[in-house]
């Protein structure tokens, strides 16, 4: 099926979300006060409140000043609408935030709403990290919406989160389109999208700048599945497409297309750590350009480990890789374990240009997806092999036309252990 029809079938699935409501309340209107120190969120609740019991509204942020807020609570049929030239802005005191759950915004089973608008939302990042970057306590994450259905964020500036910026947690009917994600990009923990335990989500025409993983789908208690994350430029100090660490179930039928990747350590990343299964995924039509300030980089990195050495290991299969240019000094490695091969990955049409001198990888150890897990003897690692593309312990490996564009023979093109291939 053409990426052009899945998506407007997509859009048809969740075409229930797009409805207008009755009701619109004012927040400067109630009293709230436009300073940037004077605490809205008993007045931004209210207007909440006051919308759901009519049956559905918006309650509307309008332009000019910053409004300061501490946790406010979404209610079903009630949307957030921040005009252009509106700022709702998180406080700086933790006091501000509730305290068994420290976020901005919550949404907690709900339906049918979300965040619209063309204004901003600020989180006050910095204020909750030192100089060096170190995090301090913290809202986190910073925008949760936990077991929603019917959910859309349109057009919204979501920038300098504390925390990870935007989590969905066992939701179903998301649509993200055109907002605008930016923090420091060395800011502590700062995932822009958090895509957990949900399934059928579109992401597409955003702009994702973060200090940790751009767009992150993991699974602890069910399948991720039916995500289409498409015409998007990231950018991300650590993966800028990332398919776990956490994958104790699994991410199935999902496609990242026409996206345009900038300076990140890892392009696309699939961390298999936790016994769980990601297959029939596809990634096409991309430019990914690696550039970040990280000892080495990986366009695309696909390994199958485990996060105990007793552990188990899980499987990565039928996954697609076409119509791709890189460009980075990094390489890509793509393996599994001997007792956990990857299974039917497929290379077709992609572009490697070498940009710079090469990455030394003599003395590297692969990545583990969370610096504090350490390395267990029996542990399959590729990481020190000079070349642009590694591929280990594969059944079922399809090459087509790559290309590989060099200055000089510091690097071997390809590194091949313990690989079938398919014609």
């Amino acid at each position: 099926m053409k990426l052009r029809t899945v998506f407007i079938l997509l859009c048809s699935f969740f075409a229930i979300i797009v409805q207008s409501f009755a009701v619109e309340v004012n927040i400067r209107e109630l009293g709230a006060v436009n300073d940037g120190q004077t605490l809205n969120t008993a007045v931004i609740q209210a207007a909440i409140d006051s919308c759901a019991r009519a049956g559905g509204g918006e309650v509307r942020i309008p332009a000019g000043g910053v409004y300061l807020t501490g946790t406010i609570y979404l209610k079903t049929n009630v949307l957030l609408s921040l005009e252009s030239g509106a700022t709702l802005q998180g406080s700086p005191r933790m006091a501000d935030y509730d305290a068994l759950f420290p976020h901005l915004i919550i949404a907690n089973h709900i339906t049918n709403t979300g965040i619209i608008g063309q204004g901003i939302i600020d989180g006050n990042g910095a204020v909750f990290w030192d100089e060096n970057f170190a995090p301090r306590e913290r809202p986190r994450p910073w925008l949760r919406f936990f077991h929603c259905r019917q959910l859309r964020f349109t057009d919204v500036q979501l920038l300098n989160s504390p925390a990870h910026v935007l989590d969905l947690t066992h939701c179903d009917g998301v649509i993200i389109n055109g907002i605008r994600i930016v923090n420091h990009l060395q800011s502590p923990n700062t995932d822009g999208i958090d895509i957990r335990d949900t399934r059928n989500v579109l992401i597409t025409n955003c702009y994702i700048e973060t200090g940790d993983d751009a767009i992150c789908l993991k699974s602890h208690d069910t399948w991720v599945e039916n995500v289409i994350v498409t015409h998007n430029i990231i950018m991300s100090d650590d993966a800028a497409i990332k398919l776990g660490t956490g994958g104790y179930v699994g991410t199935r039928y999902c496609t990242f297309a026409n996206n345009i990747i900038r300076n990140t350590r890892y392009g696309i990343a699939l961390f298999q750590m936790d016994g769980g299964r990601y297959e029939h995924c596809r990634f096409t039509d991309m430019i990914i350009h690696t550039a970040s300030r990280h000892r080495t980089e990986y366009p695309i990195f696909v390994d199958i480990d485990k996060r105990q050495e007793k552990g188990k290991l899980g499987s990565i299969e039928h996954i697609q890789f076409s119509n791709i240019q890189i460009i980075s000094r990094g390489n890509c490695l793509i393996a599994g374990q001997k007792k956990a091969p990857l299974r039917n990955i497929h290379f077709d049409n992609i572009t490697f240009i070498a940009d710079g001198d090469p990455a030394d990888l003599s003395a590297l150890r692969k990545p583990r997806g969370n610096k504090t897990l350490g390395y267990y003897a029996d542990m399959q690692d590729f990481a020190q092999q000079n070349a642009w593309f590694t591929f280990a312990h594969i059944k079922g490996l399809a090459l087509r036309n790559v290309t590989i564009y060099q200055n000089d023979k510091k690097r071997k093109a390809f590194y091949f252990k313990n690989v079938s291939k398919r014609k």
